[in-house]
């Protein structure tokens, strides 16, 4: 679990420990036949993952509590859409950016053979 960086002091409550002992999000997500989706750290989980990463899994009340509230029971074909969509943009960005690259490079290219070519002639002393 990815933990944050609190920036206010933690109460006496929040530093205790304690085990995640409920599973009703699980038997939730098994329900809508979904996944736990935990936004901190943008995992997937399916429900039987969690249960056994998580079952009685002991920490500070702050983190359980931060954990619990950032994982959503979701579609897992949205997570497959987000991918394609990711995926997409870094393409399409990637491309872009080698275009870029590759005007640069010819402009400079160019640049170079023509300083030498007029050198050759004479037109440069």
């Amino acid at each position: 679990m990815k933990t944050v960086n609190a920036t206010h002091q933690l109460s006496h409550q929040d530093k205790q420990t304690s085990s995640f002992t409920s599973m009703a999000i699980v038997a939730e997500a098994r329900r809508s036949n979904c996944w736990l989706y935990n936004k901190l750290n943008h995992t997937w989980y399916t429900p039987e993952e969690f249960h056994e990463k998580y079952s009685n899994h002991t920490d500070t009340n702050f983190n359980i509590r931060s954990l619990l509230e950032n994982i959503s029971i979701r579609d897992p074909r949205a997570g497959i859409t987000a991918y394609h969509k990711i995926l997409e943009s870094k393409l399409e960005r990637y491309e872009k950016e080698t275009a870029e690259l590759r005007i640069k490079g010819e402009t400079f290219t160019q640049r170079v053979l023509a300083y030498y070519q007029d050198k050759s002639r004479g037109k440069l002393k």
